[in-house]
């Protein structure tokens, strides 16, 4: 069973339409790689983490 975890910005995930497009797209990467078998057995994770939570090259940025 492939689970795919991604995190995001979490205002991202007021968007339905971002979620949907994101997680069709992950399923389709892993059907591509493991085989259509995997469809069905493939979970797609969506964690939202606020802006301020989020750094890069080591420092803390307010987005």
């Amino acid at each position: 069973m492939p689970l795919v975890t991604v995190k995001v910005f979490e205002d991202r995930l007021d968007d339905a339409a971002f979620s949907a497009k994101l997680t069709t797209a992950l399923t389709e990467a892993v059907v591509e790689v493991c085989g259509e078998s995997a469809r069905e057995n493939t979970w797609v994770v969506v964690e939202g983490i606020p802006r301020k939570q989020w750094s890069f090259g080591g420092k803390l940025k307010l987005l």
